[in-house]
């Protein structure tokens, strides 16, 4: 009896140091150097994204993303932000962006949250960027299909609350997370009940590997 009691818990023990090693919150966000390829809106939009490393501040992660983003036929706008990993909590956030309208540069103060890492349904945060509201969830996990493959992600819901002149908006977004490639789409209903992608993935690179995914 000792020894199948021993046996059984030796198998849970392995089997909760696998799910440990499932959740290393790098497999849904690897800081590395990267290029992704995006469209959004029906096609009207198309996103360039470049991540790269920065010198870590103590155990601190920290990474510079730079967007060019193209609407339909006006200029290219591009805009830079820096973004750390806490080990300590868990938190990817964004400490700082410039603007796709000027040359100012703005700080969050506290760091903006974007996702509580390892991800674990049900587990919520919430943040302010200006006077909108953002509460996000961990929802669960789906398999989609996006031009640049067919990927498991991690879903997670967020609420945005929009404070204008004249009064308050709502909207829900979806943001998706796929294991060793980290963000690849976002997306929602509109006011006609109709699901779009505000972005999806049509390409990616990974580290010094070579373009994955075809752009359509």
């Amino acid at each position: 009896m000792g020894k199948i009691f021993l046996t059984v818990l030796l198998g849970v023990l392995l089997m909760g140091g696998s799910a440990r090693a499932a959740e290393d919150p790098f497999d849904y966000l690897p800081l590395v150097p990267s290029e992704k390829n995006y469209s959004g809106l029906g096609g009207k939009v198309q996103i360039r994204e470049t991540m790269r490393p920065l010198p870590p501040e103590g155990s601190r992660q920290r990474v510079e993303m730079v967007r060019k983003i193209v609407y339909l036929n006006f200029p290219a706008k591009s805009i830079t932000s820096t973004y750390s990993y806490d080990p300590a909590t868990g938190n990817y956030s964004k400490e700082s962006s410039t603007s796709a309208f000027s040359k100012s540069l703005y700080r969050y103060h506290p760091p903006l949250v974007r996702v509580h890492l390892p991800f674990r349904k049900g587990d919520k945060w919430e943040g302010e960027d200006g006077q909108n509201t953002i509460v996000d969830q961990v929802w669960g996990q789906v398999r989609i299909t996006l031009p640049a493959g067919t990927f498991l992600c991690w879903v997670i819901r967020r609420k945005l609350t929009y404070d204008l002149i004249s009064r308050r908006s709502t909207q829900f977004l979806y943001e998706y997370y796929a294991k060793d490639i980290g963000f690849v789409g976002e997306g929602g209903w509109s006011s006609t009940g109709k699901w779009h992608w505000s972005k999806k993935l049509l390409s990616y690179k990974m580290g010094s590997g070579q373009p994955a995914g075809v752009s359509r």
